[in-house]
């Protein structure tokens, strides 16, 4: 008689999941070692045109039985390591094509994968790449575990009759210890890859666990996201300001406004500089850029710079000769480092001094339009801060200067794999203000896109004695907290989700009272509701 796990079982797994350290990235890593385990090569072109891609990513993401005929739906794919995300796992048919494919070509994955020059790319992992694989594949939580092995092997044969892997055994020990073996075997996973990302250890199937039937898969893919408590782990080092530290993590675009001599620049400059010995030789190049606003800027180009054809002439790889230029900035420079592939996890930090001595509206506009656009778009590469073109005169021009420097790096990287440069997740802008007769104020549009702090001066005996009013966190768990921004931000949680839905998670990941968060839901709605009809006369709603 045919076996295959229950619905029950299933649905466990899946709520097991969707609360771990895995990010959605594992799924892409996994689609790439079975089809390298299909195709019996020791590299593989992840595309549509190959069978083997077809048939792994079928088999771990597939939302429905291969001999099972359905209506073709939007929900044709499910990762069961993004279950939490605003689609709540789900993908279309696309992801076939625009999904681990264009995923291992990012920067973040060149220390994990080799692409090959040829068209159609093949791919194979680099010597040494599982030294980098929980930076990649594994959110900085230390509250969440490890993805267990046997759940994610459940997941994988949802489909299978399991018959030919149980042997007849009865002993559930046993059982579990079979299908765990079955899928190492299927992926050809490695003892450091084990190690690294998986929870391996030992848990049962019982005759609970099997039916004579496939589940359907509509009977344990809609209950998704199951309540988990989990505990805050203590940590303990430098000071930070806990109102910057979580403004940065809820938004990446802070603004600090107060009168002159508050400390606003220093407060920021201190958690960067505090970041930048935390890690060490870990990243290369300095995590943190200041950038003083003249009182002239009225375009993006004290920014962004520009492309200029009267440089100095240089011999191209190929022999040309050109005299194309590029005005290469500190904000291009750092914006480079951030994307590189051993800081993809690395906070780094953009700060604006004296932010609205010019129209911020103006010079800063690219970055308003696209902190808005990485909202909502789908793939990143269709909201690009610096085009192809663009970056590759960049990069033509940083290999001259430093091959090694990051940032060279960074941009000959992103040339290869003919991808525009676009702002990274791990990327923080903060601004800081001043409101006087040589300032301009904000419009609408800037203050919709950042959280405003106000600093506030201290009275001289505290700012004599070191005493702060303002609360403080210590620099491990703000490091923490900015990485699971990052984590959150990469994997796109949040996308155009509804303010309730995104409340909700509290109860829902953190287990937060939800008989309290419905007060303070509904007290918040009575004072915006309020402050909304105050204003509606003079024309002053807000979105």
């Amino acid at each position: 008689m045919p076996q295959y796990f229950s619905q029950e079982r299933l649905q466990s797994a899946i709520s097991n999941l969707s609360e771990t350290r895995a990010k959605a990235a594992l799924l892409d890593f996994l689609i790439v070692k079975r089809t390298l385990k299909i195709k019996g090569e020791p590299q593989v072109a992840i595309t549509q045109g190959e069978q083997s891609y077809i048939q792994a990513t079928i088999e771990l993401a597939g939302v429905h039985a291969p001999n099972q005929i359905q209506v073709k739906s939007e929900k044709e794919i499910f990762n069961i390591f993004a279950s939490t995300d605003s689609k709540g796992g789900f993908r279309n048919g696309r992801y076939i094509s625009n999904g681990t494919g264009s995923t291992i070509g990012g920067n973040a994955w060149q220390t994990i994968v080799e692409l090959s020059a040829e068209k159609p790319r093949k791919v194979k992992f680099r010597a040494g790449y599982t030294t980098h694989l929980a930076d990649l594949l594994l959110k900085e939580s230390p509250r969440l575990n490890k993805p267990s092995l046997l759940d994610v092997a459940i997941w994988t044969y949802r489909y299978v009759n399991l018959d030919a892997i149980l042997l007849s055994e009865n002993d559930p020990l046993v059982r579990g210890r079979l299908i765990v073996d079955r899928f190492v075997s299927d992926l050809e996973l490695t003892d450091d890859e084990l190690s690294v990302l998986f929870d391996a250890s030992e848990g049962p199937v019982t005759d609970e666990d099997l039916t004579d039937t496939i589940a359907p898969s509509d009977t344990y893919l809609p209950g998704l996201l199951a309540p988990s408590v989990v505990t805050e782990v203590a940590a303990a080092g430098l000071p930070c300001s806990v109102e910057l530290v979580v403004a940065l993590a809820a938004k990446p675009f802070v603004i600090l406004t107060g009168a002159s001599g508050t400390g606003k620049t220093r407060a920021t400059l201190r958690l960067a500089e505090q970041l930048q010995a935390h890690y060490g030789t870990n990243v290369s190049g300095q995590i943190f850029q200041l950038v003083a606003v003249g009182p002239d800027w009225t375009s993006p180009k004290k920014l962004l710079g520009y492309r200029s054809p009267f440089g100095s002439e240089r011999t191209r790889e190929d022999g040309s000769k050109t005299n194309e230029s590029y005005e290469i900035t500190e904000a291009i420079r750092i914006i480079l480092r951030a994307c590189h592939p051993n800081s993809t996890k690395v906070p780094h930090f953009l700060v604006f001094d004296e932010m609205n001595l010019s129209h911020v509206e103006r010079y800063f506009a690219p970055f308003l339009s696209l902190i808005e656009a990485s909202n909502i778009l789908e793939d990143g590469e269709n909201a690009p801060i610096i085009d192809r073109q663009s970056l590759s005169v960049i990069s033509e021009l940083l290999e001259i200067e430093n091959r090694e420097s990051p940032e060279a790096e960074s941009a000959r990287l992103l040339v290869e794999h003919d991808k525009p440069l676009t702002l990274p997740p791990n990327l923080f802008y903060v601004g800081t203000v001043n409101v006087d007769e040589t300032t301009y104020m904000f419009s609408p549009k800037v203050l919709d896109r950042a959280h405003v702090l106000e600093v506030r001066a201290l009275s001289p005996s505290q700012y004599i004695s070191g005493r702060s009013p303002e609360a403080s966190i210590d620099l491990v768990h703000a490091n923490s907290l900015l990485r699971e921004a990052i984590d959150h931000r990469e994997a796109g949680d949040g996308k155009v989700m509804n303010p309730s839905e995104a409340l909700n998670i509290l109860v829902e990941r953190h287990g937060v009272d939800e008989n309290k968060l419905t007060i303070f839901k509904s007290f918040t709605l009575k004072v915006l509701d309020g402050c909304f009809h105050l204003l509606s006369p003079v024309g002053f709603e807000f979105a």
